[in-house]
């Protein structure tokens, strides 16, 4: 049975399934714990409809202003690049950035605590260098990190390195 502290990304468990190192029920398992986070923030969105809508029109606002300045594909190549890079807590929320029907407003989290934002972005063509703030909690401070991305013969985007800010 495999570990649910941390608990792996979706895309993980999804290679793990297709290359047999997981069963059927652990991959289950593990689904049910994103599952149950998902329905979590739901709830509490119900719970405050107000707070609810501000979070998603900032949330707008953070991926229209970074969509406007670099292009949408290029955000979602960047977004695809964090969700494969490894110990990243925010990977577990960006599996399906890929997917041009999902708003890519999902994929940011400007307010309140978990924290997934840009805060700074410079990119080139061969490479994207991206301050991005995330996590937090009441009594944490969110953590920055600055992602190195170099372009890859398949020319997709990867984590080169990252260092703690």
């Amino acid at each position: 049975m495999l570990s649910l502290d941390p608990v792996p990304t979706p895309q993980q468990l999804f290679r793990w399934l297709d290359s047999g190192h997981i069963s059927r029920e652990e991959f289950r398992t593990a689904m049910a714990v994103h599952t149950g986070e998902l329905i979590q923030e739901m709830e509490q969105a119900h719970a405050n409809p107000l707070v609810a809508k501000f979070n998603e029109l900032m949330n707008r606002r953070e991926a229209w202003k970074w969509s406007r300045k670099h292009g949408e594909m290029v955000i979602r190549e960047i977004l695809c690049a964090l969700m494969d890079e490894e110990r990243f807590s925010p990977a577990r929320w960006l599996w399906n950035a890929a997917h041009p029907h999902i708003p890519l407003n999902c994929f940011f989290r400007t307010r309140g605590t978990p924290l997934l934002r840009f805060l700074e972005m410079s990119v080139h063509p061969q490479n994207v260098t991206v301050l991005v703030e995330h996590g937090g909690s009441e009594t944490l401070s969110p953590t920055r990190e600055r992602f190195h991305l170099r372009r890859t013969r398949q020319q997709s985007l990867q984590v080169e390195r990252r260092e703690l800010i």
